[in-house]
């Protein structure tokens, strides 16, 4: 109800009239009077009334409540940078008070900020770090196996393992040649992380002590008010919450997010189509639109998986149709040796779709997180994250659970678009190659807006 509400006050700076409007639209969501909210959360109603209209600056915990409570009343999908404009509003009406209190409290709230930025790229650089030593040893043990290999007497195919060890050898040093370029800009980042810490620290005790000489009473620790404030106090599937509201819709609609994961696994699912042979699964597919799918991999050129007609069946979910390659493209591979043909395939009758339409990142940067729900043989449906380490030959090397049958699945990122189809798994299970995106544009039986 947010006509019980009094107008915004006038004569406001524009930050905080910013910030005093972004409040009442996502008040508007709660359906509920300023008096009955103020009950509700043991607040003051006067202070609650003044926030909303601008008069008092809120602390941020305050906006996080208001943000974690219409998420509960209304939780739909997340965006990330709603939150981030948000947290950005509320800063900078902050920075338009003069008082001690407003410089104390912003100034823990950008420590808190640094110093969990500090403790992100630590974890990263432990992570690099690690990483790199088991890659080095990988190589070292490949050499030391080849070199066995070439002095036994017993050799049946030397140049094909010669070919299959010098593949999985320039692989891991292109591996090898990323993490340590990322490592050195990861401790750049972390070096200026810290160094900001300590500057904010020096500066923050000495607007604790101004604000002590002016009379102001204290204000809760930064780690306090933020690390615990940020985190929200409900949980969702055991997980820390994170509320995120689109301003400016007279609806209040909110979005809810969880580690800033904006993907949904359902949608992902939903566009992973399965394809079967005459003996079983050959692999999987992106489901294009109600009547295309593209998928890559050499199955489908061997005519015994196809039946009279050249087709193969793609089954979505419980539903099965048949589908006639009518493109097929030849992507080369980042060893030079081989290439994988690329295919688009029309299916023998419309399928339903989801109304989310598909989206495309092109620009994916190493340490970017990509989803995968499609099916594998042996496990059925399969879900998997996995992080991209790089690029080689333009091809995507991204770690994580890559297992046997997963080619042709698409990949997502983070906020939900397409990042490509998983192409070849590493020996050892714990990474492979993605077709990016891009390549897609070679197919010309389609219209992609890449």
């Amino acid at each position: 109800m947010a006509n019980e509400l009094k107008p915004v006050h006038d004569g406001l700076p524009p930050e905080r009239t910013a910030l005093a409007q972004a409040l009442r639209d996502l008040f508007a969501g709660l359906g509920v009077t300023s008096r009955r909210y103020a009950a509700r959360r043991s607040y003051d109603s006067s202070s609650v009334s003044r926030y909303l209209s601008g008069q008092r600056l809120p602390r941020w915990e305050f906006v996080l409540n208001l943000l974690n409570d219409v998420a509960e009343a209304r939780g739909t999908t997340p965006t990330e940078e709603t939150v981030g404009m948000l947290r950005t509003l509320h800063a900078a009406a902050w920075q338009t008070g003069n008082s001690p209190v407003h410089r104390v409290e912003l100034l823990e709230r950008q420590l808190a900020e640094a110093d969990r930025k500090a403790q992100g790229a630590a974890a990263r650089e432990r992570w690099l770090q690690d990483t790199l030593e088991d890659r080095e040893h990988r190589i070292r043990d490949l050499g030391m196996r080849y070199r066995e290999l070439q002095a036994g007497a017993a050799l049946t195919d030397p140049v094909g393992t010669d070919g299959e060890s010098a593949n999985e050898q320039a692989w891991l040093r292109a591996e090898i040649r990323d993490l340590k370029e990322e490592l050195t800009r990861v401790r750049a980042l972390h070096r200026e992380a810290e160094d900001r810490c300590e500057r904010l620290e020096r500066e923050l005790a000495e607007a604790e002590k101004t604000a002590a000489r002016d009379g102001a009473p204290p204000l809760p620790a930064a780690r306090e008010l933020l690390d615990g404030g940020l985190r929200l106090q409900g949980t969702a599937a055991g997980r820390d919450t994170y509320p995120t509201v689109n301003i400016g819709h007279s609806t209040g609609d909110i979005t809810v997010f969880t580690d800033s994961w904006q993907v949904d696994e359902e949608f992902v699912s939903s566009v992973s189509v399965r394809l079967q042979g005459a003996e079983g699964d050959i692999g999987n597919g992106l489901l294009f639109d109600a009547e295309t799918v593209i998928t890559l991999g050499s199955s489908l050129a061997r005519s015994e998986v196809r039946n009279s007609l050249g087709q193969v069946k793609v089954v979505l979910g419980t539903k099965s149709v048949w589908g006639t390659p009518v493109e097929e493209r030849t992507v080369a591979r980042p060893d030079i040796r081989e290439s994988m043909p690329l295919w688009v395939l029309r299916l023998s009758e419309t399928v339903a779709v989801p109304d989310r339409p598909l989206t495309y990142d092109s620009r994916v940067m190493p340490g970017t997180r990509l989803v995968v729900s499609a099916h594998t043989p042996e496990f059925g449906s399969y879900s998997c994250v996995l992080d991209v380490k790089g690029r080689s030959g333009g091809w995507l090397r991204a770690s994580g659970e890559v297992i046997s049958g997963l080619s042709g699945a698409p990949a997502f990122s983070s906020s939900g678009s397409l990042v490509g189809l998983v192409a070849l798994r590493a020996r050892d299970g714990n990474g492979g190659l993605i077709l990016p995106v891009t390549a897609l544009r070679a197919l010309t039986t389609l219209k992609l807006d890449v």
